[in-house]
């Protein structure tokens, strides 16, 4: 029973989520225009994935649909894990049996680092605009 508990507990920490909300807020209003270039029947998974390495290395963010054959097998939801992980991308939105993958061409480190907080650069702002004497008024 312990080794389950491992297996789910490795596979939850590989398949983390990398993009902030509002970064794959974007990328769904993005994908609205782009037709799925990948389908899913019913070989599964394993047959395809080649292909979406391809499709995910030349485009960023594709879309993929799922055949009624490849979901007598296994869920959506796996099948989209399974591609996720094997791809190394992120899954950006799942609506129907369509799936949206992203994948940056220049690296996932724009995508991961945090920028720095907004107070830090208020604080100094408030200090320098208070600092200055303010211009008297003409009449």
């Amino acid at each position: 029973m312990e080794k389950t508990e491992n297996t789910d507990s490795n596979n939850s920490q590989e398949f983390k989520k990398r993009l902030t909300s509002r970064v794959r807020k974007m990328l769904r209003a993005q994908s609205h225009t782009i037709a799925p270039v990948v389908w899913v029947g019913k070989e599964g998974v394993d047959k395809t994935i080649h292909e979406v390495k391809r499709q995910i290395k030349d485009r960023g963010l594709i879309k993929v649909k799922i055949k009624k054959g490849a979901l007598e097998n296994d869920t959506k939801e796996n099948i989209a894990k399974k591609l996720s992980l094997e791809t190394n991308s992120e899954i950006v939105s799942l609506v129907g049996n369509v799936i949206t993958l992203f994948k940056p061409r220049e690296g996932w480190k724009k995508y991961t680092t945090k920028k720095p907080k907004k107070t830090k650069y208020i604080e100094e702002f408030e200090k320098f605009r208070f600092s200055r004497k303010p211009k008297s008024k003409k009449r």
